[in-house]
């Protein structure tokens, strides 16, 4: 998972700051062996995480049928070539959301934007599409997590 039990700390304090209570949730989170995907549910309750509100424009794009990325995150790749489109595309997508995200820096991380040109720059050197693959995989399952907390799954 790209959200990490830090960010969740952090994420944690903040909503202290303005009053929640959210003691039992800061017990949980550092006394936890797996992430604790309630936490991460109740701070999207509390404040909507800009990740999620990321995955959900890109679906509510695809059912408006105005684009296939999402689809082409969530299905299976039938044509290892694709994965470079689809990772490119997510990367332009990603810059242009966050032109309204309030923590850019927190939002990348949790989208995977760094991970996304690492990978893409690996395969303009190499030919290789083994890592795009694989984090391709990774951000189908952070969708399908972050899906879930928003109530989609």
């Amino acid at each position: 998972m790209a959200i990490k039990k830090t960010d969740c700390l952090l994420l944690l304090t903040e909503l202290q700051e303005k009053g929640v209570d959210v003691d039992e949730r800061i017990k949980r989170l550092l006394t936890a062996r797996e992430f604790p995907i309630d936490v991460l549910k109740f701070i999207h309750e509390q404040k909507s995480l800009d990740a999620v509100m990321f995955y959900e424009r890109l679906r509510d794009n695809y059912n408006k049928k105005r684009s296939n990325l999402y689809i082409n995150i969530v299905r299976e790749v039938k044509d290892p070539q694709e994965v470079l489109t689809t990772l490119a595309a997510l990367n332009l997508q990603i810059l242009l959301f966050s032109k309204h995200v309030e923590n850019r820096a927190q939002f990348f991380s949790h989208v995977r934007a760094d991970e996304i040109v690492r990978v893409l720059s690996n395969y303009y050197n190499t030919y290789d599409l083994t890592n795009c693959l694989n984090l391709l995989k990774l951000i189908k399952a952070d969708l399908c997590l972050l899906e879930t907390i928003n109530g989609r799954r």
